[in-house]
């Protein structure tokens, strides 16, 4: 074999290996602001509080109402999957404070408050507290105020969420070259 085709040979099967983690879904792109924007690991690990986990919009209890907007497909259509952050677990308390921010296990959550309507306009269906999170479920939260999750979508099954994993995001670079710009000066 020639060294062209040996070449030729070789980026096909670096190509192949690099691009198989997002064919077989293990690296997904999150583009909603629900959590920072970026490249995200799928795993099989377990997850606790403040973790982020993929899952789709059936794995919530309460979606008869939801909008087709909510109901993203890819061009395939398939369902897109929803990346959000773990605020409560089995066992936990989920209700509302008195400012109507949501408190998961006695903390009050962040971006919390209770919408009535969507940026575009449609109507929220909000999900009646408190309750006491089942053994197979989760409460789940966004990193925006206008996120959609169980504020409106009641808990999550359990075991329809996988664990994300942050690789990249612009966030970081800015982030951290916000930080040299203060260590230098």
């Amino acid at each position: 074999m020639n060294f062209n085709r040996k070449f030729v040979l070789s980026v096909i099967i670096i190509g192949a290996v690099l691009a198989a983690p997002f064919f077989t879904g293990r690296i997904v792109i999150n583009i909603s602001p629900s959590v920072p924007l970026g490249f995200w690991w799928i795993s099989d690990d377990k997850f606790t509080y403040g973790d982020v986990v993929q899952l789709p919009l059936e794995a919530f209890k309460f979606t008869e109402w939801v909008p087709d907007v909510y109901r993203r497909k890819d061009k395939l259509s398939r369902d897109i999957p929803f990346l959000k952050r773990v605020a409560g677990l089995p066992g936990d308390l989920i209700e509302l404070s008195s400012e109507g921010y949501e408190i998961a296990a006695g903390k009050i959550l962040n971006h919390s408050a209770v919408l009535s309507m969507d940026n575009i306009g449609n109507k929220l269906e909000t999900y009646p507290l408190p309750i006491r999170l089942a053994s197979d479920e989760v409460w789940l939260t966004s990193d925006v105020a206008r996120g959609f999750d169980s504020r409106y979508l009641g808990p999550a099954r359990i075991d329809m969420c996988r664990k994300a994993v942050l690789i990249f995001t612009s966030d970081l670079v800015f982030e951290n070259k916000e930080q040299e710009m203060k260590t230098s000066q």
